[in-house]
């Protein structure tokens, strides 16, 4: 059931990200035809996609990737060990990956907090307010932390876990 609920979770995140992607594309090409047509481009364009756009496309869909085992990993002598040891290296690992996950959840959380406290924002071309955005880190975060503590637990309980992503041609058919 928390497996269900988590893999829902990472979708809803992915999906946010690609929505922000989408709203990304159709802001710069807005402010290229503002820019170029009308010599007015958007104030704050740069701004507001680096500060909320692309972190949300980079953070959000963390647990999403992590759930479809598609995170850059290098397992060349992990496939030299055998099947027993490979399992025991698999849990270490995710276990060693949710505490870098649950430190940064915990103190990206606290950076969000206090930059939400003290209202903070960013000059450039307009104020920007940021401390929104800062709440996606955390929350990316959270969400990773508890895939791979899932996967963690598969990995330790069920022989058949097998955290190869799919090919291709899986996917596209």
């Amino acid at each position: 059931m928390i497996e269900r609920w988590a893999v829902r979770l990472a979708g809803l995140l992915a999906a946010l990200a690609l929505i922000s992607l989408f709203l990304m594309m159709l802001q710069t090409v807005a402010d290229v035809l503002a820019s170029n047509l009308f010599n007015r481009p958007i104030a704050g364009n740069l701004e507001i996609i680096s500060v909320y756009h692309m972190v949300f496309v980079v953070f959000l869909p963390l647990a999403f990737v992590e759930h479809k085992h598609e995170h850059i990993s290098v397992d060349l002598l992990y496939r030299a060990l055998p099947v027993r040891l490979r399992q025991v290296v698999l849990v270490l690992g995710y276990l060693v990956s949710a505490v870098f996950f649950a430190i940064l959840t915990y103190q990206t959380w606290n950076d969000a907090v206090r930059s939400f406290n003290i209202g903070e924002m960013m000059m450039g071309a307009v104020y920007v307010t940021i401390w929104p955005a800062k709440f996606a880190l955390p929350l990316g975060f959270a969400a990773i932390l508890l895939m791979v503590l899932i996967h963690a637990w598969r990995a330790a309980t069920d022989p058949d876990f097998d955290p190869t992503p799919a090919s291709p041609e899986d996917s596209a058919a």
